[in-house]
């Protein structure tokens, strides 16, 4: 979820024009225990533009289009009816650097052999996006993996994704065991205003992705998702048995939804308990005096609420037990007003996680991005001279779907 401070709530919709471009993350070009024609692999992060169609080249050859895959991330194999979430764990996803995306498309290399002894040239393009790189020249059994946004290339074991992903699920089972609730009710909308369906907002308020296959309201309809779904870090998604009328009545384009038979929730009195496999893991009741319908409610204050897919920072950091959870990034300003002529903007991020700082101008646009790697705890240089205009402008510090942004002046 996104927290945007000082920035007013009617410029919420103006930060989702963020222009962010598909760019390559990874290649397998050398497989060690399998063939080439079995493991190699070329994975390109989508993030979010769109477009009609997307376009990759490998050198000279040929241009492969493929329809605008609907996911975030893209990975390029030899034979896609094997190309399942299960079979792409050879994909490096190191909970210690940029966190893992909910899903996966994948299209055909087709003929195309990568190249084991020397260097190729990549381009991918989509709309005014274009990415092209030059990756080095592979390793044995090593994934070839990008470096942020930035051009260097960094070479890790095809098989850390496995004990990566081990360490993932014991993690989240230690976690709930604990007590602490990583998927929360933050709202019920048990009786709300015809036509309007009923609905339930979820938030993950972890730093992690949440299987939702693993989660399901108990004694009422099944999983929340199938095998490869998540939910991201810091998101918070709708959940109602008629997800195109609740779009229909909301509408807000942006706010992910999930279809589930929630059954009918009464108006007088009732109940949800969400649960993780068979443990119950957090519970809701309401009354008749719980609000007035059509109002809906938020259980973490028992006041009434209407604010789908959004969440105050104060409820977002605070867990079922009551005990503060950590923000993901921890940041400091050199200064929030910058001269066109003077010193430099800088900015101080400590975080466990690969951190999104970006520069947007006005009117919420994206003029620069870039990534600070995990735990560098430095003072980023951000070019404010170069990319903006006089006037107010604003910082964003991003970790996965959590959020802050942060308002700057620029002066002459």
């Amino acid at each position: 979820m996104n927290n945007y401070g000082v920035v007013p709530a009617v410029s919420l919709a103006l930060f989702s024009w963020a222009l962010s471009c598909p760019v390559f993350t990874e290649f397998y070009s050398d497989p060690k225990d399998v063939s080439d024609q079995e493991g190699e692999y070329v994975e390109i992060r989508m993030d979010d533009f769109r477009a009609e169609s997307l376009y990759v080249q490998f050198e000279s050859k040929a241009v492969m289009a493929f329809a605008w895959p609907e996911a975030e991330r893209f990975v390029l194999v030899h034979d896609t009816a094997k190309c399942t979430a299960e079979a792409l764990q050879g994909a490096s996803q190191d909970l210690s650097q940029e966190l893992p995306r909910a899903s996966v498309a994948c299209g055909s290399l087709g003929k195309i052999s990568l190249p084991n002894s020397r260097e190729s040239v990549w381009k991918v393009w989509a709309g005014t996006c274009n990415d092209s790189v030059t990756v080095p020249r592979p390793k044995p059994g090593k994934v070839i993996q990008r470096v942020g946004l930035t051009d260097k290339w960094e070479f890790v074991d095809a098989s850390k994704a496995v004990s990566v992903q081990e360490s993932a699920d014991s993690l989240l089972k230690n976690l709930l065991t604990a007590g602490t609730s990583l998927l929360r009710v933050t709202e019920v909308h048990h009786c709300p205003e015809e036509p309007m369906p009923e609905w339930v907002e979820l938030y993950n308020s972890s730093e992690y992705p949440l299987p939702l296959e693993s989660f399901r309201f108990c004694d009422r309809g099944g999983a929340l998702g199938m095998s490869g779904d998540s939910i991201r870090p810091y998101q918070a998604v709708l959940v109602s048995k008629d997800t195109s009328s609740l779009r229909t009545a909301l509408n807000i384009p942006d706010i992910r939804m999930i279809q589930v038979s929630l059954g009918f929730l009464n108006n007088t009195e009732g109940m949800l308990r969400l649960c993780y496999r068979d443990s119950v893991i957090d519970s809701v009741y309401w009354k008749k005096g719980t609000v007035s319908c059509p109002s809906g409610f938020n259980p973490l204050s028992m006041r009434r609420e209407f604010t789908p897919g959004y969440l105050s920072k104060n409820a977002r950091n605070v867990s079922l037990v009551g005990d503060a959870a950590k923000a993901p990034v921890v940041y400091k300003l050199s200064s929030r007003v910058v001269s066109k002529k003077g010193s430099p903007l800088r900015v101080l991020v400590e975080s466990e996680y690969n951190v999104t700082l970006s520069l947007l101008d006005s009117a919420g646009r994206r003029v620069w991005k870039s990534v600070v790697s995990a735990l560098s705890n430095e003072w980023v240089k951000v070019p404010v001279q170069e990319y903006l205009g006089i006037g107010a402008a604003y910082v964003s510090l991003s970790v996965g779907e959590y959020e802050d942004v942060v308002g700057i002046l620029v002066r002459p």
